[in-house]
């Protein structure tokens, strides 16, 4: 993860890689056990801490296996994405090549919805006529 977030977490990112609750944090907080404005800020609702005062106050050993995990997975979804990226481009390859086009012409909501409402505002479909139409106002026991 690149920018200027690099090195900063929120508080349920360290509870999911320390395996502890978020609420505990949340009370170091309130035991000073943290540096307010410096190693933990509260950016609306969302609390967030630095990658050194993590590391400092639950050490580095799960960490690093998260950062691997996350380093892993990272890589995944680069390769699924670089060879998706491969097969759409072989997919615009197969279909340029073969030049037919459909002769079905597709008509979106909005075109058929405007066809309905200039064939109303012409004539062409009438409305509907009601005989009887009455409110029941009386309250029924």
């Amino acid at each position: 993860m690149k920018g200027s977030f690099e090195g900063l977490y929120t508080f349920l990112e360290v509870a999911e890689i320390y395996g502890i609750d978020d609420s505990c944090l949340r009370k170091q907080v309130a035991r000073d056990k943290f540096v307010i404005g410096e190693e933990v800020k509260k950016m609306g609702r969302t609390w967030i801490i630095t990658e050194q005062a993590m590391v400092k106050s639950f050490g580095a050993l799960k960490f690093e296996e998260y950062k691997k995990k996350r380093q892993k997975r990272d890589q995944i979804k680069e390769k699924k994405l670089n060879g998706s990226t491969l097969n759409t481009q072989k997919n615009i390859k197969k279909s340029s090549s073969k030049g037919k086009k459909s002769s079905k012409k597709v008509y979106s909501m909005n075109e058929t919805e405007e066809k309905i409402k200039d064939s109303w505002i012409s004539g062409e479909i009438k409305g509907i006529e009601l005989k009887n139409f009455s409110f029941n106002t009386k309250d029924s026991e």
